[in-house]
C-alpha cells in the first residue's frame, strides 16, 4: 500500500521542483516595483490561466501522473498562496494600505478572469 502512495509522492514532488524553480525566475527577473509584490502577481495570474487551459482542454480526460505531476505538483509548486497573503499583511502593516488592497483586488480579479479564459480557450482548442 505504501509503495504506490511513494511514487505518486515522487510525481508531485517533481512536478513541484520544476514549478517552484520557475517561480524563483520569475521572482528574480520581475521582483518587486515601488515595493509592490508584481512577481507574485504575475506566477499567481498565470498560474491561474494554465490551471484553467488545462481543464478545458482536458475536462475531466486528465490521468493520475499529469494531474499529480502538473495540477498538484508543478502548478501546487509554481503559485503561491502564502506568499500572496504574507506579502498583503505586510503591505498593510507597513502602511500601505492602498497596496495591500490592490494586491489583493488585481490578485482576485485578475487571477480570477485569467482562469476564465483559460477553461475557455481551453474548451476551444479541445474542441479543435
Amino acid at each position: 500500500m505504501l509503495r504506490p502512495v511513494l511514487k505518486d509522492v515522487m510525481w508531485v514532488g517533481a512536478g513541484g521542483a520544476v514549478g517552484s524553480a520557475l517561480r524563483y525566475l520569475v521572482w528574480r527577473m520581475v521582483g518587486t516595483s515601488g515595493g509592490f509584490p508584481w512577481a507574485t502577481v504575475l506566477v499567481n495570474v498565470t498560474g491561474s490561466l494554465l490551471l484553467g487551459l488545462l481543464a478545458g482542454i482536458y475536462a475531466g480526460r486528465v490521468g493520475p501522473t499529469m494531474r499529480l505531476a502538473v495540477f498538484f505538483g508543478f502548478l501546487g509548486g509554481y503559485t503561491t498562496f502564502s506568499t500572496f497573503t504574507s506579502e498583503t499583511v505586510v503591505l498593510a502593516r507597513t502602511g500601505s494600505a492602498a497596496a495591500a488592497f490592490g494586491n489583493v483586488a488585481i490578485s482576485l480579479l485578475v487571477g480570477l478572469a485569467a482562469a476564465l479564459v483559460g477553461v475557455l480557450l481551453g474548451e476551444q482548442l479541445a474542441r479543435g
